[in-house]
């Protein structure tokens, strides 16, 4: 379902730091339906600021709705995704933060972890409760911190979830009071280095839109108003995972979620083939692609 645009609240929007390394240093970057996206000039992320109101977001969200695309075309998403997860764990505890319809956790437990998950979306929940029997909280990440659990865990997964947040930074520093010592992150955000070059070329060429900004559905997700309010490339994400404890063990291409558009997968698999042609000639070394996959080692607290 296409969601809705938003109507600013400007003068109640919060100007905020860098979502990374709290600088205030910063450049314009990108503007468009309201929004402004700027670049840090000493980490280089891009993020949006000022920040969208809570009231901005809740409108977004209650009109958003891709359920069934995750649901009918991430298998081989999670597939891959598990590959990854399996070279450094093979069994234990497993937290979805943002686990959508639970699918993911399903093919997870198809190889022994035992999982749960964190969705805020009722019928994502509940279709991961009643359809694939997941144990899942229904809810923001921010109630379920507050509620009491027991035990910790050996892997968590935050899937195309950190462009999402307020505060990243903040939001991975309290979910490390959750892993075991030595436990795994898995983390997946769109490049928006791709969207970048995309963008720059069709500026080029004249295009009115270069960046797909001014659309409700944007072509690429790398800049995506107003819910992607961090946009990383792999240089800043594996910085955001530095400083919040966690020790880079792999970062790759990531599999691609397949599209209802033919045009948009054909897009996709082009690109995750280049990307992959590229790392693989380079030693693992050049990341590019549609979306990066990081895997980090939460390193233990100094006592």
């Amino acid at each position: 379902m296409a969601a809705p645009l938003v109507m600013p609240a400007v003068s109640e929007r919060e100007t905020v730091s860098c979502r990374i390394c709290g600088s205030r240093n910063e450049s314009d970057y990108l503007s468009a339906r309201g929004y402004r996206i700027v670049q840090c000039l000493e980490c280089g992320l891009w993020y949006v600021n000022p920040q969208p109101t809570p009231e901005e977001l809740s409108q977004f969200y209650a009109n958003y709705d891709d359920g069934d695309q995750w649901r009918a075309r991430e298998g081989d998403f999670n597939r891959g995704i598990r590959k990854s997860i399996l070279r450094f764990a093979q069994s234990g505890r497993l937290l979805d933060v943002g686990c959508g319809s639970g699918n993911f956790l399903a093919c997870m437990r198809e190889v022994g972890f035992a999982v749960s998950g964190i969705e805020p979306s009722e019928t994502g929940a509940a279709y991961a409760r009643d359809t694939l029997g997941v144990e899942i909280f229904s809810g923001m990440v921010e109630e379920y911190l507050a509620t009491p659990h027991h035990g910790t865990f050996k892997v968590l997964t935050l899937l195309n979830v950190l462009e999402h947040l307020t505060d990243p930074r903040g939001m991975l520093l309290q979910l490390r009071h959750l892993m075991e010592d030595n436990a795994f992150l898995a983390v997946v955000v769109p490049d928006a280095r791709f969207h970048d070059y995309v963008g720059k070329l069709r500026r080029r060429l004249g295009k009115s839109d270069p960046y797909w900004l001014e659309q409700p559905e944007s072509v690429l997700s790398g800049f995506k108003l107003p819910d992607h309010l961090s946009s990383f490339q792999p240089g800043t994400i594996s910085l955001l995972l530095g400083s919040c404890g966690f020790e880079i063990q792999r970062i790759e291409n990531a599999p691609v979620v397949l599209n209802p558009r033919f045009y948009r997968n054909l897009l996709k698999a082009g690109v995750r083939s280049f990307g992959q042609m590229a790392y693989y000639a380079s030693f693992r070394r050049l990341i590019f692609g549609y979306s990066t996959l990081v895997l980090a080692r939460k390193v233990p607290d100094r006592t």
